[in-house]
């Protein structure tokens, strides 16, 4: 996560801990049995329902997601750029050392299939076909985090459910009252705390970081494609640059589709080819 990201978080805290030491003591917020029975839960819940192996893919992609760097549309047309002069008058070869400097393996990879001059229609398939699949695991590695963030106030209010039911078996004991009334209050504040603070965002941040990658993995996947087809340097930022509309919209919010994108990129890109070939 970026610096901002972590002084959000921070401002967070403290105004919670001072919201908490303005109503009593911070000790009258915690609860051991409370915190065990929803944090338990909610991972327990998790570990049975997804396998284990996505669950290890989201603990990799949330430990490196502050190192992660999705190239902008911007970056990448420029060095697609680059790639196609490379290529031009320098051959294929050529641009297989400037692919290696980036540490985007799919980046390495579009370009490795270039230089092995493969058909373009070859290289779009595949490339899709590995974006597709990336994609499929980043969704299910996203979905442990939306199904925690609904399980976490779940739990929250069984522990509720607990908490009364051992205050109506002890109403002879006032102190066993009050640690029942405890539990069942408690309970449900860490659900919504959990699930509205942290799981939530988390939640949301992979979205979004997701969106970027499909946006930088179409990008690569034409460029990769006008480069196959021997175009020119100019004409493949042309072509990634009518692109840009898509990182807009991922900004924007709604939902991307990228494959209708490309479909509609490649019409443009014919339109061009064909305006090019009469002139």
């Amino acid at each position: 996560m970026s610096r901002k990201n972590y002084l959000i978080m921070a401002a967070v805290a403290v105004a919670l801990l001072v919201a908490f030491w303005a109503s009593g003591s911070l000790l009258m917020f915690f609860n051991p049995l409370g915190l065990l029975l929803v944090l338990g839960g909610t991972l327990s819940a998790a570990w049975v329902a997804f396998p284990r192996t996505t669950l290890l893919g989201l603990w990799e992609q949330m430990s490196g997601l502050r190192q992660a760097k999705v190239l902008s549309a911007r970056q990448l047309v420029e060095l697609f750029y680059q790639l196609g002069r490379l290529r031009r008058f320098r051959g294929v070869r050529h641009m297989e050392e400037l692919a290696e400097g980036n540490d985007n393996q799919f980046l390495r990879m579009a370009v490795a299939m270039v230089a092995d001059e493969r058909p373009a229609a070859d290289i779009a398939q595949r490339l899709e076909q590995e974006m597709d699949f990336f994609l499929a695991r980043r969704e299910s590695q996203r979905a442990v985090l939306s199904f925690m963030g609904r399980l976490a106030p779940a739990f929250g209010l069984a522990g509720t459910m607990i908490g009364l039911i051992r205050m109506l078996h002890t109403l002879s004991d006032p102190t066993a009252v009050a640690s029942g009334m405890s539990v069942a209050l408690l309970t449900t504040f860490y659900g919504l705390m959990i699930a509205n603070l942290v799981v939530l965002p988390l939640e949301r941040k992979l979205k979004e970081h997701n969106r970027a990658e499909a946006v930088e993995m179409a990008l690569i996947t034409e460029g990769a494609v006008a480069l196959a087809q021997e175009t020119n340097a100019s004409a493949v930022a042309a072509r990634l640059a009518s692109f840009r509309y898509a990182e807009e919209a991922q900004a924007a919010g709604p939902r991307l589709n990228i494959k209708g994108a490309l479909e509609s990129l490649r019409a443009v890109a014919a339109g061009l080819r064909k305006v090019s070939d009469e002139r």
